[in-house]
C-alpha cells in the first residue's frame, strides 16, 4: 500500500540513510544493519538479507585476521618469556630466540620449576643455562634425566648444578637408556660398587655421558697389556679418570714415562703417578721441571720426588718457591732432604707449615726436641701433633697454644 501510494518513499528513505547511488541502488553495507533491513523491507526490493558467498569469505577472512591478532606470535612470546621468566637481557633473549620457538609456555615453566625447585638453581644460573642452551626450555625429559643424576647415580643437587653449568649440552642431551644407564652398568661392573662409580663420576662427569666403548675401554686394555693389574686399574679410574678420557697422545706418553721413571705397573703408586702425568700438558710439565732446577734440585732428585709423591708436580711454581725458601732459610733443609719426603710440598704454608714451625721453634730452646725440628714433625697427622706438642705443654708453656692457634698468613721474611 505504502509502495503504491508513495513511490518516492524509496528514494526519500535512501537519501535519509545516505545509501542511494546514482543508479538508485541501495548500499549493501548499510543495508546489513537491523534498521537497514527494516527500511529495505519497508520500501521493498533491494538487496537480499543473506550475503553472497564472496561476502562471507571476506568476512571470514577479516574475522580470522582479528583472531590471529589476538594470538601471540611465537617469536614475540619466546622473547618475552626469555626476558621476563628466565631473566635474560634483551640482546641475549633475542639471540636465544633464534634457537628456540615457544608456541606455549607450559612446558617451559615446568622446566624452570625443575631447575629452581629440584636443583635449587639461582636465577642468575638459570639465565646462564638458558642463554647457553635455549632448547632446554622445550625439553620434556629433563625431569627424568635429573632424577637419574640425583637418585640413581647419587649426585647431590649442588654437584648436578655444577656439572650442568660446566657442560650443559652434553649433560642434558645424553640418552637416558641409550647412554647414561648403560654407562652406569659398565662402570659398576668395572669398579665393583655404586660408591666407586659415584666417586669416579665426581672426578670426571664425562664417564657417564661419553661413549665409553670408544673413549675408555681401549685405554684400559692398553694398560692391561702393559702389565697394570685390575686392582691398580680400578684405583686409577676412581682417582684419576680424567687421565683416561682426555688426550690420547698424553696417555701414550704417560705409559712411556712410567717405564722411564721406573714406576712398576702393579705398584700402589702407579695410578697416582700415571694420573698426574697424563693430566699435565708437556709444556706445563717442562715449566715445573725448570722451576725445581732453578731452586737447586737435580733431575734425579725431581724424579725421586715424583715417584714418592707424584702431586709434587701439581703444586704451583710460586708455592714451591715459597716453601723451599722457608724450609731452606728457617730449617736449613736442602733439596736432597726435601726430595726424600716431598709430601711437605703439598702442605699449606699458612695453615700447616708455619703454625707447626712456630710451636716447634718454642719447644726447641726448652729442650723438648733434642734433635731439632725434623720432617716427621710436619708430616705427622694433625691429631698426633696437637697431642704431642700442644696439649701436652700448654699448661707449662702456654705460648704453644697461642702460637698454634694463630693461623698466620704472613709472607716468608
Amino acid at each position: 500500500m505504502l509502495r503504491r501510494r508513495l513511490p518516492e518513499a524509496r528514494a526519500f528513505l535512501g537519501q535519509l540513510l545516505g545509501r542511494v547511488s546514482h543508479e538508485g541502488r541501495t548500499d549493501a553495507t548499510a543495508a546489513s544493519s537491523p534498521f537497514g533491513h527494516f527500511v529495505e523491507r519497508l520500501i521493498g526490493g533491494g538487496a537480499p538479507t543473506s550475503r553472497a558467498p564472496s561476502d562471507l569469505a571476506e568476512a571470514d577472512g577479516a574475522s580470522s585476521a582479528r583472531r590471529g591478532a589476538g594470538r601471540a606470535d611465537p617469536a614475540s612470546l619466546t622473547v618475552h618469556f626469555l626476558r621476563h621468566s628466565c631473566g635474560l637481557a634483551e640482546a641475549d633473549a633475542a639471540k636465544a630466540a633464534e634457537r628456540v620457538r615457544l608456541r606455549s609456555t607450559k612446558n617451559a615453566h615446568a622446566v624452570l620449576a625443575v631447575l629452581r625447585d629440584t636443583l635449587g638453581m639461582p636465577p642468575a644460573s638459570i639465565a646462564r643455562l638458558v642463554a647457553a642452551i635455549p632448547a632446554v626450555l622445550a625439553s620434556t625429559t629433563i625431569g627424568a634425566r635429573f632424577d637419574f643424576y640425583l637418585h640413581e647415580l647419587g649426585l647431590s643437587p649442588a654437584e648436578v648444578r655444577r656439572f650442568v653449568l660446566a657442560s650443559p649440552n652434553r649433560f642434558l642431551t645424553a640418552g637416558l637408556d641409550g647412554r647414561l644407564r648403560p654407562n652406569q652398568r659398565l662402570l659398576r661392573d668395572l669398579l665393583g660398587s655404586d660408591e666407586n662409580v659415584l666417586t669416579a663420576v665426581k672426578q670426571s662427569i664425562e664417564l657417564i655421558y661419553e661413549n665409553l666403548e670408544v673413549m675408555l675401554l681401549p685405554k684400559l686394555q692398553a694398560l692391561r697389556d702393559n702389565g697394570v693389574t685390575e686392582e691398580v686399574l680400578v684405583k686409577l679410574v676412581i682417582t684419576h679418570p680424567k687421565a683416561l678420557v682426555h688426550r690420547s697422545t698424553r696417555f701414550d706418553e704417560g705409559l712411556a714415562a712410567m717405564k722411564d721413571f721406573g714406576v712398576s705397573p702393579d705398584s700402589g703408586i702407579f695410578p697416582y703417578a700415571f694420573g698426574v702425568f697424563a693430566k699435565i700438558y708437556q709444556s706445563k710439565w717442562d715449566r715445573r721441571m725448570e722451576n725445581y732446577l732453578s731452586l737447586g734440585w737435580t733431575e734425579e732428585q725431581i724424579r725421586r720426588a715424583f715417584t714418592k709423591h707424584p702431586y709434587c708436580m701439581s703444586v704451583s711454581d710460586d708455592k714451591v718457591r715459597q716453601l723451599m725458601r722457608f724450609l731452606s732459610e728457617k730449617l736449613g733443609w736442602d733439596p736432597e732432604y726435601v726430595s726424600s719426603s716431598p709430601t711437605v710440598l703439598s702442605f699449606s704454608y699458612e695453615k700447616r707449615v708455619l703454625p707447626r714451625y712456630k710451636v716447634l721453634d718454642i719447644l726447641v730452646p726448652k729442650g723438648v726436641l733434642k734433635k731439632g725440628i725434623r720432617m716427621g714433625h710436619l708430616t705427622m697427622s694433625e691429631k698426633k701433633f696437637v697431642e704431642r706438642y700442644v696439649s701436652r705443654y700448654q699448661e707449662v708453656i702456654p705460648e704453644v697454644l697461642e702460637a698454634y692457634g694463630a693461623r698466620a698468613s704472613c709472607a716468608v721474611k
